[in-house]
């Protein structure tokens, strides 16, 4: 069924729901200055929405915002009881899931250990979806109303389609489609550098005005691309494959099956790999290291190891090459390096500063602000979150028929 655009009074209602989904509680008055809109506009549309159930009040008690003596501040925020909505997270034989309600609350999470890169389309949807309906049940998950799914690689978010991911063993993966027939609940898919972005963003109103570059270092490197807090869509909906573009031609070997991109220096296995045939260690036996062998890795070469420094030397240089890359070929106001890896910003930094300021045209260097956000992954399942949570808003929004 093709939904009818919104009335005017319901774009008004999307507007003041998606405000507080974005900032948090907001008295009215609070309201009205970020809108734009008249205390009359904003008193009646929170009243029906007070009304209809989808708003509550929380009396702050705050009688410092210039108001009537002796009236407490009363915000507005979203009811809980309107339904929840569960985020997942895909990455290389590992499940993260988060569980929240319709007030943006954390109610559970959990990480599970699965292999996935050997399974076939029918086996993975089938997996997800036991696994998804094991984590409601046992969390007692309160009427489910919305998936939201991360997924590292190529992710078609208007189709559902995950095109390409080095994670899975599946190409053209109709995903969402899949996955929502299997659990009777719209799905929502995102590529999994965006979902983070996205989270940052939501934490940090500073990102949410101008153009934002989130490159997600970790277990690849991925670039989500914020304008005015949105995310940026390519031609077909997805997101930027940006620690795919070649640095150097006769460079080590990365997952997409190219050589030199930009993620075969920087990413988790990219670093493992080399510190493992560093000095006749033992060859690679993971394709994927945890989070304690990078760890490892990492406090040896703050022990002063050289050959590991001079590994993460280069890295930093391919890290500044990179976003030198980014500052002059998009120009943002923001760039955000995040994501596990900034676990060794302390080894990569003279060099990346180094590289970053040589490759750079001064004057455009001067216009972007680089930022280091300690950041895990439990940002990528409230990024999907909070996109879901966005679009079940659009169906509160619309008025119900008396």
């Amino acid at each position: 069924m093709t939904l009818l655009p919104l009335s005017p009074r319901e774009t008004a209602r999307r507007r003041l729901l998606d405000a507080l989904r974005r900032e948090g509680p907001m008295a009215r008055v609070e309201i009205g200055q970020h809108l734009g809109m008249s205390p009359a506009s904003v008193s009646e549309l929170t009243a029906s929405l007070l009304d209809d159930g989808i708003l509550v009040t929380e009396d702050t008690g705050d009688q410092s915002s210039g108001l009537i003596r002796g009236r407490p501040k009363v915000r507005l925020f979203f009811a809980d009881s309107l339904g929840s909505v569960i985020g997942v997270w895909t990455g290389f034989n590992r499940i993260e899931l988060r569980l929240v309600d319709s007030a943006g609350r954390n109610r559970a999470s959990r990480h599970i250990e699965r292999p996935l890169r050997s399974l076939g389309a029918g086996e993975l949807m089938d997996v997800l979806t036991e696994t998804i309906t094991t984590f409601a049940k046992d969390t007692g998950a309160a009427d489910v109303k919305a998936i939201g799914l991360a997924c590292q690689g190529y992710v078609d978010t208007r189709d559902g389609i995950v095109a390409w991911s080095p994670v899975l063993g599946t190409r053209d993966l109709p995903l969402a489609a899949g996955l929502s027939e299997r659990l009777g609940k719209p799905v929502l898919i995102e590529n999994d550098a965006s979902a983070m972005a996205f989270a940052i963003a939501q934490r940090n109103p500073d990102f949410r005005s101008g153009r934002t570059a989130c490159l997600m270092v970790g277990d690849g490197v991925g670039m989500g691309f914020l304008i005015q807090g949105e995310l940026y869509r390519g031609a077909r909906f997805g997101g930027s494959e940006f620690g795919h573009v070649r640095l150097r031609r006769s460079g080590p070997q990365c997952r997409c099956g190219g050589r030199g991109c930009i993620e075969a220096y920087l990413a988790d296995y990219a670093l493992h790999r080399d510190a493992q045939l560093i000095d006749h260690r033992p060859a690679p036996t993971l394709l994927l290291p945890g989070e304690e062998a990078m760890n490892g890795i990492v406090e040896q070469a703050r022990a002063g190891d050289p050959a590991l420094l001079n590994l993460f030397h280069e890295a930093g240089e391919v890290l500044g090459d990179a976003v030198s890359i980014l500052i002059q070929t998009l120009e943002p106001d923001h760039i955000v390096i995040c994501g596990p890896g900034t676990r060794a910003m302390d080894l990569l930094r003279p060099s990346f500063e180094a590289a970053l300021e040589s490759q750079t045209i001064p004057e455009l260097r001067a216009l972007a602000a680089v930022h280091v956000v300690k950041s895990s992954l439990d940002l990528l399942t409230e990024g999907v979150v909070m996109q879901a949570l966005r679009e079940l808003d659009l169906d509160l929004a619309r008025l119900k028929a008396a």
